[in-house]
């Protein structure tokens, strides 16, 4: 689809949407709404794709915290702090880096609509926070906070930290025009966007987005959209986000090296990078030097010799390419074979490339625990520049991926996601009309062949007919809870968790110590058996992941289909009263939806927050990981001594599978708990539903009757709008085939 294309497809479907607009049919307000919001999306996303044809849009994506703003400081500021980091996923803002002649930042902030909607978010939050302390009195501040964040969703505690962080003076942002200012220096701008971005900055609070316009050569022929992390909160940004993302050619998606391709990543390159179109993706474990770090301490705390930063280097990135072979079967196939993968650490490259008198407190740490780490490769300044250097990787990011893959093909990428965008949106855009067409068809068929006198009679059997089935009602959310326990049982017999039987080994040569051929003692190098740790700690990860993967695809399986069997057994005792009573005005379908809608708030308990037990129960496993430190040699003769080592090697070993699995065993208790927690709060909700649902039922029935009985009074009047919005809605369908 070409620019004239598009802007002819969005004239007709406005000016079929007007024709709408025009009928007076109450509820169709409400539709068009819905249309204009998806016609609204396509023409942003189209209208960004065509207008800016010479221009590759590359998006920078991945969780809070998982080091997008040091990229981007590192890509294109010199690995200056220029981008504030963000420290919550309220403080992430959208920030989108284009070229231009003047250097500019324009700030948009959150409207009166927006606000509302956190306000009333936070008085939520509030109400849960009282609750608990007048449950919980004596307890201390942090249960209290545990407490809170089981009952209430990340969108009501980011809502309550943007409201109680909110001044005097960023509320009366709320609502105002853009604030466009001229910089010029990165000094200059930094300071000021530390004011509207920064984790601490006065107006962050209210900031939606954030537009910086330089005069930088590097920016010609690109536009780079800085993303909050996955799963934004706020959802009006969350709305512009994906708006952004439809218009994206490519994306650079972090996932932190210490967590790399969580759930949540995998997630969001199926649902948002895959759902966009976008088929270039270069996938980098981020925060490099985090686990590097991690892997030092580690061996320090069991006094173990430091290892060689190549060597864990080169370990750490096989262990993520395995990683992701693992897990391709859960990506996307259009994205599964095209993903580039890599490493960075944007921190490293701040420190590379600056004076050791210009590090910030965080990356003076930085370079203290990689010199005691690594001391080999941090040991003088020129050595500190040279290792930081390497693993930042900034150079080679911008030489093989932005320059080499999305520069190089620049031409190819902007045609194929030109031609991705419109087929899959097209398609999008008609099965959702078609879907509405469908319903407004229903309708008219119903309205015309009910008589009043139908409408009058089902009123009066209406309430009854709920009153009869009550108990049934009753029997099928008790059912339920039932069903949840005995499936819970079934599947934690069927899913193993795989314990370790056998230590993976390898043979070393090591000096040992031990009774000279004549008198005294020698040193001799023996090979040796040694645990092979880091192929041990691959399989206890690998080992905890699978189970709980398994937990989690198994619980939303069960959930999703013991909330499906409720549902259908209660569609089924109202379609054997529409059997009863033989009415053409009474809507099968309508009250199949209404239950639907009724059961809506349960579908938030099929998945299973299982992340930090994964963190524990892991970094646990490798406590107990330790490789066998030879002992009791000295009084033994040279040949006494590999058949002592190999006896110990073994009692090493055994102990060792002991302990492992006592954390194995530990892991299934702790995913029990939650489980019963996840148990708990569903019942709770199933029994607030099942308490209201016949009143809920009643009252949304009784609405429905008697908005069919006034439209019979003016029958053919309605009959004819309705007509003329099937005429409408069937003409805009044609447009999107």
């Amino acid at each position: 689809m070409n620019r004239e294309e598009l802007i002819n497809i969005i004239q007709n479907s406005e000016t079929k949407l007007n024709n709408l607009r025009n009928i007076d049919y109450d509820g169709l307000k409400e539709r068009i709404t819905e249309l204009e919001s998806i016609f609204k999306e396509f023409k942003e996303g189209g209208e960004s794709l065509l207008s800016k044809e010479n221009t590759l849009q590359i998006g920078i994506v991945g969780q809070v915290k998982a080091g997008k703003s040091s990229f981007l400081n590192s890509l294109f500021f010199n690995g200056e702090n220029v981008l504030p980091k963000a420290s919550t996923p309220m403080t992430a803002g959208l920030t989108v880096i284009e070229y231009a002649e003047k250097n500019t930042f324009e700030v948009e902030y959150f409207d009166e609509k927006d606000w509302q909607i956190f306000v009333k978010q936070n008085e939520d939050y509030k109400k849960c926070e009282q609750e608990v302390r007048a449950k919980n009195p004596n307890q201390p501040e942090i249960f209290i906070k545990k407490e809170i964040e089981k009952i209430t969703s990340d969108k009501i505690r980011s809502a309550h930290e943007l409201v109680s962080a909110c001044s005097s003076n960023a509320k009366d942002k709320i609502g105002r025009k853009n604030d466009a200012k001229e910089f010029k220096n990165l000094d200059e701008l930094q300071n000021v966007l530390e004011q509207y971005v920064g984790a601490n900055g006065e107006y962050t609070s209210v900031v939606k987005s954030l537009y910086i316009k330089m005069n930088d050569e590097r920016l010609d022929g690109l536009r780079i959209v800085d993303t909050p992390g996955v799963n934004d909160p706020v959802v009006s940004r969350e709305n512009r986000t994906r708006t952004f993302l439809h218009s994206c050619h490519g994306v650079f998606l972090l996932s932190a090296a210490t967590d790399f391709l969580g759930s949540g990543d995998i997630s969001f390159l199926n649902s948002r990078i895959g759902g966009s179109g976008i088929g270039t993706v270069v996938l980098l474990a981020s925060k490099f030097d985090s686990v590097l770090q991690d892997i030092g301490a580690d061996r320090v705390m069991k006094k173990q010799e430091h290892g060689d930063l190549v060597d864990t280097v080169n370990e750490q990135k096989k262990k993520f390419k395995k990683r992701l072979r693992e897990l391709s079967d859960t990506i996307d196939e259009k994205l599964r074979n095209r993903i580039k993968l890599d490493t960075t650490a944007g921190i490293g490259y701040s420190i590379a490339n600056k004076p050791s008198s210009k590090w910030d407190n965080l990356e003076k740490q930085i370079v203290q625990q990689m010199k005691r780490y690594y001391p080999d490769y941090f040991s003088t300044e020129d050595d500190i520049q040279e290792s930081f250097e390497g693993l930042a990787n900034i150079p080679d990011i911008r030489k093989d991926y932005l320059e080499g893959v999305f520069m190089k093909n620049k031409d190819s990428i902007i045609a194929e996601k030109i031609k991705e965008f419109f087929t899959k949106n097209k398609q999008d855009i008609s099965s959702s009309i078609d879907q509405m067409l469908q319903e407004f068809k229903n309708h008219h068929e119903q309205l015309n062949k009910t008589t009043v006198a139908e409408i009058q009679k089902q009123q009066g059997q209406q309430s009854e007919l709920f009153d009869n089935l009550k108990s049934k009602f009753d029997e099928v959310f008790l059912g339920f809870n039932k069903s949840i326990q005995h499936n819970v049982t079934e599947i934690a017999n069927n899913i193993p968790f795989n314990y370790i039987k056998e230590i993976p080994t390898e043979k070393v040569s090591r000096p040992i110590r031990h009774k000279g051929i004549f008198y005294g003692h020698t040193t001799s190098d023996i090979e040796m058996t040694q645990v092979n740790t880091y192929e041990l700690k691959c399989q206890v990860e690998e080992n905890i992941e699978s189970y709980v993967q398994s937990w989690n695809n198994e619980w939303k399986k069960m959930f999703d289909e013991t909330r499906k069997e409720m549902a259908d057994k209660l569609i089924e005792a109202i379609s054997d009263f529409e059997k009863e009573i033989m009415s053409t005005s009474f809507n099968d379908k309508y009250y199949r939806d209404l239950i639907e809608r009724t059961l809506n708030n349960l579908k938030y308990y099929n998945v299973l927050e299982l992340r930090n037990i994964i963190d524990k129960n892991k970094n646990n496993g490798f406590d107990k990981i330790e490789e066998f430190v030879p002992d009791e040699t000295e009084n033994k003769d040279k040949d006494e001594v590999k058949p002592h080592l190999d006896k110990k090697i073994k009692e090493h070993n055994k102990e060792l599978i002991k302990s492992l699995r006592s954390n194995g065993d530990s892991l299934k208790e702790d995913v029990k708990k939650e489980i019963s927690i996840n148990l708990k709060n569903a019942n709770n909700e199933i029994e607030k539903t099942r308490s209201s649902f016949i009143e809920k039922l009643k009252k949304e029935g009784k609405k429905y009757l008697d908005n069919l009985e006034k439209e019979m009074s003016e029958k053919s009047v309605v009959l004819k709008k309705m007509e003329d919005i099937i005429s409408c809605i069937s003409e805009l369908s044609t447009l999107y085939k």
